[in-house]
């Protein structure tokens, strides 16, 4: 897989990261993303210190994704326990036709 080195700008500040070539559209937008997120929380909550904004911006992305692991932890297990229901009909079926 082949890389190349892209800039990307968050919070006034240049970055140079390499990066897969496929990638790179997706990096762009989550640099964007974060350079929104520390943009609107420094407006809402007028905190000047760039590391805790940073700190505060990482926090606020963290529990987004836990959040969003624990939505699809609780959708596999939906979709696990359904599937067994499924399979035993299916099975209830199949020796009911014997």
């Amino acid at each position: 897989m082949s890389t190349q080195v892209v800039n990307i700008h968050v919070f006034g500040r240049a970055l140079k990261l390499s990066c897969p070539v496929d990638e790179i559209d997706a990096l762009n937008l989550a640099a964007k993303d974060l350079d929104d997120r520390l943009n609107e929380l420094r407006r809402k909550t007028q905190i000047m210190n760039s590391d805790q904004l940073i700190i505060t911006a990482a926090l606020n992305i963290s529990y987004e994704l836990v959040k969003e692991k624990q939505k699809s932890d609780k959708l596999g297990s939906e979709f696990n326990e359904r599937l067994k229901t499924l399979q035993q009909l299916l099975d209830h079926a199949l020796n009911f036709a014997k």
